[in-house]
């Protein structure tokens, strides 16, 4: 197994394991699908970019997008453990938000130009724990593609983001685990609820 990829496996170990929905060999149109909607997002949020319009509108726009295509709650479960397993509700919702909005920011802030760059989904592969990568690059005229894979895990009949590997080994889930571990430690989960908004205030320029 790609060392990237262990700490998110391992640590979806945590979360139960949903039953996968019968797909047609070699092809899981659930995932593609989940995944094209992002990359659409993707790309409109750097087109707006070029177009000057602001960063808070921007994510107000993009935010639904990203709710709805990536488990979230999943990822921040791991990212966050043991301490939001341990919270109460109101603080995990509280945490949810600002992790959400916090997450949106950063695409706000990587995604901020366009020069006719194309995202295109290049293929799928199985993971463990019945889990799927997508991979896509990030096309740029002049230059090497950016390959993206995204980390899904089924949930009923449809999937879910848990993860991204920039570059195909970097993983975002590990990246935010290890940088949350000394805030949690330090305040718990409402210290870190309020470092993901101060840092979601800093990336939109205190808006």
């Amino acid at each position: 197994m790609r060392a990237a990829l262990a700490l998110a496996v391992l640590a979806a170990g945590l979360l139960p394991v949903p039953a996968v929905a019968q797909q047609a060999p070699g092809t899981t149109p659930g995932a593609r699908a989940t995944v094209a909607r992002l990359n659409e997002a993707i790309l409109s949020l750097m087109r707006e970019a070029a177009g000057r319009e602001p960063a808070r509108a921007r994510l107000q726009r993009f935010l639904p997008v990203m709710l709805d295509t990536f488990d979230l709650e999943a990822a921040l479960r791991v990212a966050a453990a043991p301490y939001f397993d341990q919270s109460a509700e109101p603080e995990k919702r509280q945490a949810l938000d600002a992790f959400a909005r916090r997450s949106a920011a950063q695409y706000v802030d990587r995604f901020d130009s366009y020069d006719g760059q194309r995202l295109e989904i290049v293929g799928e592969r199985p993971a463990p724990r019945g889990m799927l990568l997508v991979d896509t690059d990030l096309v740029r005229a002049g230059k090497t593609p950016v390959r993206l894979s995204y980390l899904l895990r089924p949930e009923g009949d449809r999937w879910r983001i848990l993860d991204v590997l920039a570059k195909g080994t970097v993983s975002q889930l590990a990246t935010q685990r290890s940088e949350f571990q000394n805030t949690l430690r330090g305040g718990g989960l409402a210290a870190l609820t309020r470092d993901l908004n101060s840092n979601a205030d800093r990336i939109l320029g205190g808006a």
